[in-house]
């Protein structure tokens, strides 16, 4: 006789439930038309994931559960392939991506002590960004991701750390490198740092003090930081750190130790975030 017993229909029901939803694409992907259709399905197709998938992205999207990462470059690549994009374009993209994101990639030594965490202290991915705070790039992306890892996408996912690397090439780079890692000293950094980039072309070195004070330092304590040899030996120890860790232009990202090559632009680097946090919680179906 059958087993009319309602326990395997519940189980089987239970299973539906709580799996990723199968998927042909995605959203973004389905929205495309024509050639960039045929074009995003030929690509999804003949493309492997780098990891947490060992099949192409299309089939690795029918999977059940579905691959995050799957979903998540999929959409990326559809952006890419809506705003025009070759394959050539995109071989490069998902290049740069595996050997900044692939768990292979050897992971920097990177000293975090005396540096203050802006974002949750207790989020699991940890951006670290060398840049020079002379550098008009790295003023206008530290700012966008601290918003986007304070108040943004990336709140209590990610925490963010800087670390001063001065270049040449920019003026008075060694003087503002001192200012930043004495503003350190004294607990003030993200409120020195962020109050400096929003008045990036202001700069002066004398102005430094004047700062300092504005967003709460004594003048006298900041001016003698930034003379304290100390402080000279902390930002030569992270340049040579820094030139260690392969960073040869700023602002250059590490995203948990590892060193991250791609887009700069906003949206990709909250992209790459959400990646590597969905990656370390265990994370692998998207709602």
């Amino acid at each position: 006789m059958w087993d009319r017993s309602p326990a395997p229909i519940i189980i089987g029901l239970l299973l539906q439930l709580f799996a990723c939803p199968i998927r042909a694409q995605t959203p973004t992907c389905d929205r495309l038309e024509g050639a960039q259709r045929k074009a995003a399905e030929a690509f999804l197709n003949s493309q492997r994931l780098y990891a947490c998938c060992s099949d192409s992205i299309a089939a690795c999207l029918k999977q059940k559960p579905t691959c995050t990462l799957a979903v998540r470059l999929a959409d990326n690549l559809c952006r890419r392939i809506a705003r025009g994009q070759e394959t050539e374009e995109l071989l490069v993209f998902l290049s740069r991506r595996e050997r900044s994101m692939s768990p292979t990639v050897k992971k920097a030594t990177i000293d975090l002590k005396q540096l203050p965490a802006a974002g949750d202290p207790q989020a699991p991915v940890v951006l670290v960004e060398y840049a020079c705070p002379r550098c008009p790039y790295c003023a206008k992306s530290t700012q966008i991701i601290y918003e986007a890892v304070v108040n943004g996408a990336l709140k209590g996912k990610v925490k963010l750390y800087f670390k001063t690397f001065p270049l040449s090439s920019h003026r008075h780079s060694k003087e503002s490198g001192l200012a930043f890692i004495a503003a350190a000293k004294l607990g003030y950094f993200w409120e020195y740092a962020l109050y400096f980039f929003r008045r990036f072309n202001q700069f002066w070195v004398a102005i430094q003090a004047d700062w300092a004070k504005a967003v709460g330092m004594d003048r006298e304590a900041f001016s003698e930081a930034m003379a304290d040899p100390a402080t000279r030996d902390m930002l030569i120890a992270g340049k040579k750190e820094g030139i260690v860790n392969n960073v040869d232009a700023t602002p250059t990202y590490f995203i948990n130790s590892r060193k991250y090559i791609g887009d700069l632009d906003k949206d990709e680097l909250v992209d790459v975030l959400l990646e590597e946090y969905e990656r370390v919680t265990g994370i692998r179906c998207r709602p």
